[in-house]
């Protein structure tokens, strides 16, 4: 009989992937938040085996919000970062930007005011936050099947906490940064 009990990588890779899709996608879209419209966004599995999913909405005054989710084989984190454009001309719809190749939002300078959710929006010292060293989206350290079971049910419970409540990151996102002003295929225009 094992005493300790320890994920595979593969195993780890498929509980946070379903992860996402059972609390994460329904969460985003409780919030507008629908499947990336650009014709270089990823939905699903990516060319390296992990997963990757961007979802973005459209808001008022052209403002545009996307939500990229990083699922990488190798480590314990669902990696979600925010990041948000005022685009020009305006866009009124989401679908607008249908089939848009979406690429320079991910390159810099636009990639530079991405934001990690419960990382990159630490107040003060990273080693003196609560939420930083206990509730981020990882699952922690665990020594049985029972320990392993705990950590997935808490790692579910604080990311849909975390979706759910989108908008205190937007908020948070808002506090750091200025959007970018871009054309609707990411290429930054003078502001």
């Amino acid at each position: 009989m094992r005493l300790f009990y320890k994920a595979s990588e593969k195993e780890l890779l498929l509980i946070r992937n379903r992860i996402f899709h059972d609390k994460c996608f329904p969460a985003l879209k409780k919030n507008g938040f629908e499947q990336s419209p650009f014709s270089t966004a990823w939905f699903g599995k990516n060319n390296l085996g992990d997963f990757t999913y961007e979802l973005c909405r459209a808001r008022k005054d052209s403002i545009l919000e996307i939500v990229e989710t990083h699922i990488s084989k190798g480590d314990k984190w669902i990696k979600v970062y925010l990041n948000i454009f005022k685009l020009s001309p305006d866009l009124r719809f989401l679908q607008q930007l249908q089939g848009v190749d979406g690429l320079q939002y991910h390159l810099p300078p636009n990639s530079l005011t991405k934001m990690r959710l419960r990382s990159d929006d630490i107040k003060g010292v990273p080693l003196l936050d609560y939420h930083f060293m206990f509730g981020g989206h990882k699952i922690r350290s665990y020594h049985t099947k029972t320990g392993y079971d705990r950590e997935i049910r808490k790692l579910n419970n604080r990311i849909e906490k975390d979706l759910n409540n989108i908008d205190s990151f937007v908020e948070r996102w808002h506090e750091l940064h200025k959007p970018n002003l871009t054309d609707w295929k990411g290429n930054r225009l003078q502001d």
